[in-house]
């Protein structure tokens, strides 16, 4: 009866019934295959596809490359969060019905999870309000350090206060390293920002001979996000890939090195400027 009633307000808020179903099942578990889900609902294999990619663009699930592509429920918490701003809603009583459709659902997306598959250790997301929050929630959980190779676009407005996480996590200890591209740093609110986080205790260096080829996060050498620009007609879009496999990113981490050594430090930067 729970499910039934959660289904009817996800359809209120703009779900398809076959797209609320579809979640709802998709929270019993940690992750399925569209198979899974599609012998689950009763609804048909092309349209599972469909209606998950669907999920996928409004952040309600991700994707998981491993041997066979999955598909893992958001956090409800995080999800309705996303789906507070992108579908501006007409009335007030609708983020009550988000509340308690979180409170309803958080159960099942904390109950009992199967195990992993070893190879499940891919995951991609592709709208831009879960990058940000999947970037936040890896940062939280550094405890030693957190290494960056940033070049635009970025996928945090930078014009406003952003990555409020780092400060507690600098408070905390956790070491940060960022390489900064330096064609990108002529962007004021850019420079603003690295000073910002340079005098909260961020290590900066600008990569001045070796082009930074993408974005790149490493996290306690355990896990990586690549964040990629995936350019279209109509302009551009971000895709995050992460991975949490230990050889990859000690070998990443190795680069990152190279990288560092070869960068200038902010003041030299700012020196070579004025000359």
């Amino acid at each position: 009866m729970k499910e039934e009633y959660s289904i009817s307000n996800l359809i209120k808020i703009g779900l398809k019934e076959s797209e609320a179903k579809i979640y709802i099942n998709l929270l019993k578990k940690k992750n399925f295959t569209a198979s899974e889900i599609s012998k689950l609902t009763g609804i048909s294999r092309p349209k599972t596809y469909e209606y998950l990619h669907r999920l996928v663009e409004k952040g309600l699930c991700t994707e998981i490359l491993g041997s066979v592509k999955k598909y893992a429920p958001t956090n409800p918490e995080t999800a309705f969060s996303g789906l507070r701003q992108k579908l501006k809603f007409e009335f007030e009583n609708n983020n009550i019905l988000l509340s308690s459709l979180s409170e309803a659902l958080i159960p099942l997306y904390h109950s009992q999870k199967e195990m992993i598959d070893p190879l499940d250790y891919i995951q991609v997301i592709r709208e831009k309000n879960s990058i940000i929050k999947k970037f936040e929630s890896l940062e939280e959980i550094a405890t030693m350090e957190v290494l960056a190779l940033v070049k635009g676009p970025l996928a945090m407005d930078i014009t406003k206060p952003h990555n409020l996480v780092e400060f507690n996590s600098l408070d905390q200890g956790v070491c940060y390293r960022t390489i900064y591209d330096i064609k990108d740093l002529r962007d004021v609110n850019l420079m603003n920002s690295i000073e910002l986080f340079k005098n909260a205790g961020e290590d900066v260096k600008i990569a001045e001979e070796l082009p930074i080829p993408f974005k790149m996060y490493l996290f306690d050498e355990r896990i990586v996000m690549f964040i990629l620009e995936d350019k279209i007609p109509s302009g551009s879009k971000l895709t995050a890939l992460i991975v949490e496999h230990l050889d990859l990113v000690m070998g990443l981490k190795a680069i990152f090195n190279i990288y560092w050594q070869s960068s200038i430090t902010l003041e030299e930067f700012k020196k070579g400027k004025n000359q």
